[in-house]
Formats: structure tokens, sequence, C-alpha cells
């Protein structure tokens, strides 16, 4: 009788389990969303800014960040346990819009009449105008933008070479490089220091 007694209790566990596991897998759902909200939100702007720094296309930079973001939001529960999920982002942007880059160069190789012009960036564009910081960074070769924009948005040295397949050293060189030109440009924008305060941008006066 109590071997009976002991198999009929049993019975009921298997669908216990189950109902507990989709519980959990429903948990763990619901958080992950959360968490990568909250990812979204406060990094989407950074990842932007870094981008618009290489001066791609306004629309190019909006289609490769919806890309980006909803290839991040299905690979969450991967990413989420990486050191520096902000970096995977501004890496799948940035080869969505390298791929976007090379297919528009081979379209320009291509016999075809009736191919558009190739969109020429304004500085004046209000939405690149915003900061007089951000027009001057129109103005440095792409790489040097890209990497003292990263630098602004808090990216180490190492951070850098890494996402942007550079060496250390080269990423110290496109700082250097960068923060001479933003001088030479605050001093043709008539921003003159004696007393060698910091510039705009991070730069400093003339010794």
């Amino acid at each position: 009788m109590s071997g009976v007694d002991g198999s009929a209790a049993l019975l009921p566990e298997p669908v216990d389990g189950e109902a507990a596991q989709r519980a959990e897998a429903l948990r763990l759902k619901k958080s992950h969303d959360e968490e990568f909200r909250v990812f979204t939100e406060q990094s989407y702007h950074t990842v932007e800014r870094i981008l618009r720094a290489r001066r791609w296309d306004r629309e190019a930079i909006k289609d490769a960040l919806q890309e980006a973001y909803l290839q991040g939001r299905v690979q969450w529960p991967k990413i989420r346990t990486y050191t520096e999920p902000m970096a995977w982002t501004i890496a799948t942007a940035r080869n969505k819009l390298l791929k976007e880059h090379d297919r528009r160069q081979r379209e320009r190789a291509m016999p075809p009449e009736d191919l558009p012009p190739e969109a020429k960036p304004d500085i004046a564009d209000a939405w690149e105008a915003q900061e007089t910081l951000r027009t001057w960074l129109q103005q440095l070769p792409a790489r040097q933008a890209e990497v003292f924009q990263m630098s602004r948005e808090g990216f180490s040295n190492q951070e850098i070479a890494r996402i942007l397949g550079l060496a250390d050293i080269s990423v110290r060189r496109y700082k250097a490089a960068a923060r001479q030109h933003l001088r030479q440009l605050a001093e043709q924008a008539g921003y003159t220091d004696s007393d060698n305060r910091r510039r705009p941008g991070g730069a400093r006066g003339p010794r």
C-alpha cells in the first residue's frame, strides 16, 4: 500500500517541474527585456555621437543603429555577459555602415547613368552644428574625429584600439593629431587664452 501511495505522490512532479521551468523562463525574459530597455536608453546617444564623428550619412546612421539594437535585443542573453556591451553595439553598427559604404562605392563604379549623386556632408546642417566642437570635428580627418569622440565618451585607449582594430600607439597618435587640429581651429575661430586654460574639446592654448 505504501508503494502505491508513494508512486501516486510522484506523478504530479513532472507537471509541476515543467510549470516551474516555464515560469522561470518567463521571469528571465522579463528581466532581460527590462535590462535591454535600460541599456538602450543609457547607450543609444553615446553610440550615435561616436558614429556621427566619422561623418557618416545621417540616415545611414539611423538605419545602422536600428539594425544593431534589433540584433542586440535578439542576442541580449549572450551580449549582457560581455564586459562592455556598448562596445559590441558600436562595432556592430560600424560594420553595417562600412558594408553600406562599400556597397555605394561599388554602385558608383558601375556604368548606369541614373545613379543618384553622392550625398555630401553639409557642415552647416543644423543637425551637425548643435555644438561648436561638433562642427570642428567635421573638419578633422574621419579617423581622428572618431577616435577623439570615443575618448570624450569615456573609452580608454585600449578599448578604442580593440573596437576599431587599431594598435594602441595609433590611437594615441590619432588623439594627439586631433587635439592639434582642434587647437588650430580654435585659434582660427578667435579663441585665445593667455593663461593656457583649457579650450573647447579639451584642447589647450599654445605654449
